[in-house]
């Protein structure tokens, strides 16, 4: 009864070896796919070195589900990285020493310097320099 069971298990397992087989043999002399798989190489071939290199890393990373989510996670983690950054320095008490400054204060929400046809002397003014360019 047991050696029985085992091979009606080895041949079960066979059959399924043979219709995958059976399968692939139909696929690779298939015209339509040959057809189509000598296209693509085709159109492979006549890409220029950097339209390969941007096919294969797409190909790559969009070609299956875990490395899509594994791009968006990533994009999705550099904006707030970028977002939680500019927020900090945007109100970090180390933008004080531009408002106490009165030649940096314009650049950071201050009083904006006097516009005149010569803003280097007014800028220079403004910071002290002994020369600066009005006389």
């Amino acid at each position: 009864g047991g050696g029985s069971a085992y091979m009606r298990g080895g041949r079960g397992d066979r059959d399924l070896d043979l219709e995958a087989l059976e399968q692939r043999y139909e696929a690779s002399v298939d015209p339509f796919r040959q057809f189509s798989r000598a296209e693509r190489q085709r159109k492979f071939n006549e890409m220029s070195p950097m339209e390969k290199i941007v096919f294969i890393v797409a190909k790559t990373f969009l070609g299956s589900k875990e490395m899509r989510t594994a791009l968006f996670v990533y994009v999705l983690a550099m904006h707030l990285l970028v977002f939680v950054t500019t927020y900090h320095w945007s109100h970090s008490s180390t933008c004080d020493s531009f408002h106490n400054d009165e030649a940096l204060a314009h650049f950071h929400g201050g009083v904006p310097l006097p516009e005149t046809p010569n803003g280097v002397a007014v800028a220079n003014a403004a910071m002290g320099t002994a020369d600066a360019g009005l006389g």
